[in-house]
């Protein structure tokens, strides 16, 4: 019993370790050894939505909101649009597991977050269910921004226009490009 139990305690240890050095690294300043390190931990911290980005305390802090959208194009030219997860309007119950979706279109801006763009332009693709013989498809992803309120105010007007800004584009030439693991 007493094996199993420092077995236990040492796995433990081990992942609360290899976590903590993954957070650190993950908010080093620019420099030679997050640079080295970064990739490592890569794999671990961005699926999980544990990465941390320091705009929010900035001294002008993000003071809009992005919804992401994928706009997707294939071969015959059917276009579809794919609104990705907003959890604004969810009960405080749908919210929770949800939580870091809008993280994830946040930190889509960030020119380090380039081969999640890729990945979330494929994940658009597969969503929307695209056949194999409408390759290639094109996606154009966008955010649609909404300004804030006016000051004193508690909601903004749900008919001013929003405004449209691409983050990026791409070409998928086979099913197999998106579906790879």
């Amino acid at each position: 019993m007493s094996r199993r139990w420092t077995a236990w305690k040492l796995a433990i240890s081990a992942f609360v370790l290899f976590h903590l050095t993954a957070t650190v690294v993950w908010v080093l300043p620019n420099s030679p050894i997050k640079a080295e390190l970064m990739p490592r931990f890569r794999a671990y911290m961005l699926p999980l939505a544990l990465w941390q980005s320091w705009g929010m305390f900035a001294p002008d802090p993000v003071q809009t909101t992005y919804t992401l959208e994928a706009d997707v194009s294939d071969s015959r030219g059917l276009g579809r649009i794919y609104e990705f997860t907003k959890v604004a309007g969810l009960p405080w119950w749908e919210k929770g597991p949800r939580f870091r979706h809008p993280k994830l279109a946040a930190n889509l801006t960030i020119d380090e977050y380039e081969p999640q763009r890729v990945m979330v332009a494929r994940h658009a693709v597969r969503a929307l269910g695209i056949q194999p013989d409408a390759f290639p498809v094109y996606v154009r992803l966008y955010y649609q921004i909404v300004q804030p309120p006016p000051f004193g105010s508690s909601a903004s007007d749900p008919m001013e226009p929003r405004t449209t800004e691409t983050l990026a584009a791409f070409q998928f030439d086979s099913w197999d490009e998106v579906h790879r693991r």
